[in-house]
């Protein structure tokens, strides 16, 4: 997202016509007539994430109230075209169940969607919030479909695959295939095809062999790129459903335990309760990266007792600066900047320790501003 689109109230309010608002939409197509613009978050989200259910192209047809749908709800609802309406209907019930939408009607060959009440946004349900903060993590190291991510050794990692990026290095690949193993044999052996004998064999080496064997396969500029065929078979992968639910589980089991550890601790130093996803995504991505606040517990404490935070939002940015601080110098505004995106859902610069970043994230608009349900319960 640029950094000239501004928001007001999480309204859409300005920024030019060729800014991209979402992955595959540019400000202009949301404009009105007169080249204003106002539209909120969660519509140019739910827009987005009905492109990426139905896999091509959707047009915005209007941004005007008509045939008696919209009156009084500027900004909360667009009409759009995508080929045949059923199928962008049947596309649109997971957003209809998960509240993004709150309703989808058809009027000929445009389909009418609108959001919920921008007051009373719906609370995220525990699966749905960590998928969203898994893709918006992942978006800072990789681009498209996280799901179809495949990276060579330029790391030493050897393979990484996924939105979470398992890798031979860390030995998460291979725990991660062994799960998705002992759910589905039949599914993961289909998906490898002829390569699935090869694949067997690399899973029983050694740690060491099974980076160089990635090695040998990895391609392009750095060898940040991986074999067309082994790309092509851990994509169809990455596309196979019950695979998504167990990388899921295993996000859970990994870093959601680390979530709570934090949560708790937080709690612990400060009794406010931190339950709002732009929080809680905020607090997963410091967990991928630096895996828990440990290392940052005295500093933390001293902020609280110097500050006295009076809500979730001001005790989430004490503890993710605090912890970005105790990374290594050159990645300290890094960190930072990368959680306070998040935290406040625009690019934040960042000045630490000699360095600056301003890190940006295309996938921003999956970050809901409400707060996700028995979000500690669920994880434990």
């Amino acid at each position: 997202m640029m950094m000239s689109v501004r928001f007001e109230d999480d309204f859409l309010v300005a920024g030019t016509g060729r800014d991209r608002v979402t992955p595959n939409f540019t400000l202009g197509e949301y404009q009105a007539p007169d080249g204003s613009v106002r539209m909120h978050r969660e519509i140019l989200a739910a827009v987005q994430m009905l492109r990426d259910a139905l896999d091509r192209p959707v047009s915005i047809a209007s941004v005007r109230a008509a045939d008696g749908l919209g009156s009084g709800k500027r900004g909360q609802f667009v009409w759009i075209e995508s080929g045949e309406p059923t199928e962008v209907v049947a596309a649109a019930r997971a957003l209809l169940k998960d509240g993004t939408l709150a309703r989808v009607e058809v009027r000929g060959a445009r389909v009418y969607l609108e959001m919920p009440d921008p007051a009373a946004l719906p609370a995220l349900i525990p699966a749905n919030a960590l998928e969203r903060a898994i893709q918006v993590t992942a978006a800072f190291e990789t681009s498209g479909n996280p799901y179809h991510q495949v990276t060579g050794n330029f790391d030493g990692a050897g393979l990484s695959f996924g939105p979470i990026q398992v890798n031979f290095g860390t030995g998460t690949l291979p725990v991660l295939f062994k799960r998705f193993e002992m759910r589905s044999p039949t599914g993961l052996k289909r998906a490898f095809g002829p390569l699935w004998d090869e694949w067997q064999t690399v899973m029983k080496q050694s740690r060491t062999r099974q980076i160089a064997w990635a090695d040998a396969l990895s391609r392009g500029r750095g060898k940040a790129d991986f074999d067309p065929a082994w790309k092509a078979a851990l994509q169809a992968i990455g596309d196979t459903p019950a695979f998504r639910e167990e990388m899921l589980a295993y996000a859970y089991d990994v870093y959601g335990r680390k979530l709570i550890a934090a949560l708790a601790w937080l709690h612990g130093a400060c009794p406010i309760d931190i339950g709002n996803f732009r929080c809680l995504a905020a607090l997963y991505d410091l967990c991928v990266q630096q895996g828990s606040l440990v290392k940052a517990y005295d500093a933390i404490r001293a902020r609280i007792a110097s500050e006295h935070p009076q809500d979730e939002f001001a005790l989430t940015r004490i503890a993710v600066e605090e912890r970005g601080k105790t990374a290594g110098t050159r990645w300290r505004a890094d960190c930072i900047s990368r959680r306070l995106c998040i935290l406040e859902r625009e690019p934040v610069r960042v000045d630490e320790a000699g360095q600056r970043a301003t890190r940006t994230n295309p996938r921003l608009y999956l970050l809901r501003n409400a707060p996700v349900k028995d979000m500690a319960k669920y994880l434990l």
